[in-house]
């Protein structure tokens, strides 16, 4: 059940008379074509995830307690590595069929602090990749997914966002963590940036 009455960065921008930003255009999972006015990429060392089909279901009180603040997990915002060519930021444990972010982590002083420096920093590129857990069907998985990203973007400046190459929803069965786990499901229910140094606009 997805959240009613929560504002979006796009309903925010067309009440103070200014139209949505549109996130760029939809790309299928798999390779990325390059674009144009972008740097080649270095080579990263990928960001560990597992591939599989089990469907886990929720447990009593997952779901509400998902859809809470305080959620599952002590940590809404991640960055790794803490330095490096090639580094993911990592939002996780929204809400059971939730696309948009909780309060508490749009608050988040390592998210704030990242996209300023998305924004000043010239040199990045980024691509936001956003993910599920196993539970569902997976055309609906691929709706959350995509939204998620496409809400993250959202709070990319004028410029950063200027530098994102790609939105788009995670691989079939492609997850984080495996879904064993009440933890592993809310880490799953995440949103990826990707964020490439040493590139910019050509």
């Amino acid at each position: 059940m997805l959240g009613f009455g929560q504002d979006t960065p796009a309903m925010g921008e067309m009440a103070m008379g200014r139209a949505p930003r549109p996130p760029p255009q939809y790309t299928p999972p798999g390779p990325v074509e390059q674009m144009p006015n972008m740097a080649m990429q270095p080579q990263c060392s990928p960001l560990a995830k597992v591939h599989s089909t089990a469907v886990f279901p929720y447990l009593a009180n997952e779901v509400a307690t998902s859809r809470t603040e305080v959620g599952h997990l002590g940590v809404d915002v991640s960055l790794v590595p803490p330095a490096g060519i090639c580094q993911y930021l990592i939002i996780w444990d929204f809400g059971v069929d939730w696309r948009h972010l909780k309060n508490v982590a749009k608050r988040d002083p390592l998210l704030a602090a990242q996209l300023i420096r998305f924004e000043t920093d010239k040199s990045l590129q980024f691509q936001i990749v956003g993910y599920s857990d196993s539970a569902g069907g997976e055309r609906n998985n691929i709706f959350l997914r995509t939204g998620r990203a496409r809400n993250v973007f959202h709070l990319f400046g004028p410029s950063a966002g200027s530098r994102v190459f790609s939105v788009k929803p995670a691989s079939h069965y492609e997850y984080l963590k495996d879904n064993t786990t009440v933890m592993n499901r809310a880490a799953n229910r995440a949103v990826v940036v990707e964020i490439f140094a040493g590139g910019g606009t050509i």
